[in-house]
């Protein structure tokens, strides 16, 4: 109610304005020519696309105003498509050409990342049936490359000797991410045959453990760095295992569940002292009843079964550790264009845009390095991006009346 004095400042509605759009007979897309353009009709504003922009409306409380963006729906499909590559590369930590920082992985299509999968025989197998490495690859199948160094009968020991060849310091485009399996060798007991050659001490395990991590820091620029412990071992079925290969004729086994669970407690430790994370599939599978005969091949390597809990559990971490190399493969954006969008007759010059709009460098020199003719058109779809990108809008005002 009020006094006539308190009602003067009541808010009064105003009317809601409307603004008219633009006719479509005015409007055009403005791409200079892209795979999502329909450029058989050149349209009156000077572009290769004769499609209508896409419209837009946007509500306030006093005004609803209608109007076009600069582009018609294909072709920001196409853009926001570079737009998400671009992206994904820099989280991945790539360094773009021409970036004052010239080290790190060049962002350019078709060269792309690595994940490293560095250790023993249980690594060398994970791409085999069910293998966590073959799964890691499809995971990341559209943009990273899944590489692996596994070397069956390798210790810690053996490890550090390897790391200038397989992760030398001058690298240039050092992995992404790192995992780090090693230990079921190590476990060996000293007094069997196989402990001179394949042993080593828990001190010095945990020395070769800090070592691998201090060399991978200092790759530049330094990649993600996941542990794995190995897994529980079989020690009575792995020795029946190794005398029906004739490897040697201890009387009693050369592994057993107590030793190799100490192993695995100390990369845990060691891990937490680098502040890295680390999968623990010594308690991870022992988890599981039966599983000595559901993870266990022979005692000492998984079965597919053990392959796909041990890949559940490297991916969980993966997600939780790092997520921004954590991506959904159905989301994930491809290293060059969908096929989709690639014009059967300007394949080059389809390809050649988008690669240009994804690295985002000077639009000429991007398609003047790939060695292959500059067309107008992906030159202008080039440039039409990037100042795009550069104006953090691609919206177009509704005309004066």
């Amino acid at each position: 109610v009020g006094t006539p004095e308190s009602r003067r400042f009541e808010r009064r509605p105003r009317p809601v304005q409307f603004h008219a759009p633009q006719r479509q007979m005015d409007v055009f897309c403005r791409c200079g020519g892209c795979g999502s353009c329909n450029d058989e009709t050149a349209n009156p504003m000077g572009g290769k696309c004769g499609n209508t922009p896409q419209r837009y409306t946007i509500k306030s409380p006093d005004v609803v105003r209608h109007g076009y963006r600069k582009y018609c729906k294909p072709c920001l499909r196409r853009m926001e498509l570079a737009r998400l590559a671009t992206k994904h590369s820099l989280n991945l930590g790539l360094v773009l050409p021409g970036a004052k920082n010239n080290r790190g992985h060049t962002d350019t299509p078709g060269n792309r990342p690595r994940i490293v999968l560095f250790g023993d025989s249980i690594t060398e197998q994970s791409f085999g049936d069910g293998g966590f490495g073959a799964a890691l690859q499809h995971e990341y199948r559209r943009h990273t490359d899944v590489v692996l160094r596994g070397y069956s009968g390798y210790n810690t020991a053996h490890a550090v000797a390897l790391l200038p060849f397989v992760f030398p310091l001058d690298d240039a485009t050092p992995p992404i991410l790192v995992t780090v399996c090693f230990g079921a060798n190590d476990a060996v007991h000293p007094g069997s045959t196989m402990g001179p050659v394949q042993g080593c001490d828990q001190v010095d395990f945990a020395t070769n453990l800090r070592a691998i991590a201090e060399h991978l820091q200092r790759l530049n620029p330094p990649p993600a760095v996941l542990f794995i412990t190995p897994p529980p071992v079989n020690s009575e079925a792995w020795h029946d295992f190794c005398r029906s290969m004739a490897w040697h004729d201890d009387p009693t086994p050369d592994r057993d569940l107590a030793r190799t669970g100490s192993y695995a407690a100390t990369m845990v430790r060691v891990a937490a002292e680098v502040h890295a994370p680390c999968v623990d599939l010594f308690e991870g599978l022992m988890g599981t009843p039966g599983w000595e005969g559901e993870y266990l091949s022979d005692g000492l390597h998984l079965t597919p079964a053990g392959y796909r809990e041990a890949y559940t559990r490297i991916a969980a971490a993966i997600k939780t550790s790092f997520p921004s190399i954590t991506v959904d493969t159905e989301d994930a954006p491809s290293d060059f264009p969908d096929f989709k969008t690639i014009r059967a007759s300007h394949i080059a010059q389809d390809v050649e845009a988008f690669v240009a709009m994804r690295t985002k460098t000077n639009p000429a020199l991007a398609l003047a390095d790939s060695g292959l003719e500059i067309t107008e058109g992906a030159l202008a779809l080039a440039e039409g991006t990037l100042g795009m990108l550069a104006e953090g809008s691609m919206l177009m005002q509704p005309p004066s009346n």
